[in-house]
């Protein structure tokens, strides 16, 4: 190939390979290119070239202070049409509006990525005492928290046996990692319909979640209830806020279609 030929169609389906895997990394973590290029495992001038362009179009911002790089506002931008058109959350946005002041807590929609639960929506009741945020719980695997246990529980078999012969980290020392015991509790996650997780990501608080149905059946999503423990363990509370869940669940289920609740 000539100095002056166009790249190869290869060339170009690896640049972008290797872009995307840029920009996933990044979105768990700023970081330097150094740092990035161990974290890959790729030459650091690749690297930097890569994230060189990246930021050149937006996807990519530079911290002038740290010189780490994270995601940046075109990519948000791009981020945004897609909660925008989202179709859980173009049925159900009025429905978690109405149910939001009743929530002693935070008010989220998850759904499953890959091998991770993504936040969709996340509110606080601004009545209630705010409760503890952490960065990683906008995402984390899939068997971590009530709302990664409700969308594994309900993945496609093929997927679950895969994701449990994989290794599973451990974000507390209540996560649960073997495989037996979370392919047990998973069986008890949809037998029950619901799951609920204690002090798992915060002390302070737990989560109830329900799943959220589209037309065929399937899970699209977790509606999820974080909540201070002294509701959390009084039994009542608990039982109140279960139960509008999953009447919140049913009923943005049925905007999408589902008529599971009719039999």
């Amino acid at each position: 190939m000539s100095e002056t030929s166009p790249p190869r169609r290869g060339q170009h389906v690896k640049s972008l390979s290797r872009s995307t895997l840029v920009m996933r990394v990044l979105a768990d973590k700023p970081m330097r290119p150094a740092d990035l290029s161990r974290e890959l495992d790729k030459p650091w001038a690749t690297i930097y070239r890569a994230v060189r362009v990246l930021t050149d179009e937006g996807m990519l911002q530079r911290d002038p202070d740290t010189g780490e790089y994270s995601i940046g506002p075109a990519m948000w931008a791009m981020a945004t049409s897609y909660i925008r058109d989202h179709p859980v959350l173009g049925v159900g946005l009025g429905h978690l509006e109405q149910v939001l002041p009743h929530v002693p807590g935070l008010l989220k929609v998850t759904e499953r990525s890959g091998l991770n639960a993504v936040t969709l929506f996340a509110e606080q009741n601004p009545q209630a005492a705010a409760v503890t945020r952490i960065r990683e719980q906008y995402r984390l695997p899939l068997h971590c928290a009530s709302f990664g246990l409700v969308l594994l529980a309900h993945a496609p078999e093929a997927f679950v046996e895969d994701y449990l012969s994989r290794p599973l980290p451990a974000i507390s020392p209540r996560t649960i990692t073997d495989p037996s015991a979370l392919r047990l509790r998973l069986t008890e996650v949809r037998e029950q319909g619901s799951a609920a997780s204690r002090a798992e990501l915060q002390d302070d608080n737990g989560s109830l979640s329900v799943p959220i149905r589209r037309k065929d059946g399937g899970v699209v999503a977790a509606l999820t209830s974080v909540l201070p423990l002294s509701v959390f363990d009084d039994a009542a509370g608990h039982a109140d806020q279960l139960k509008m869940l999953t009447s919140t669940g049913t009923r943005i289920s049925e905007a999408l279609g589902w008529r599971g609740a009719y039999g």
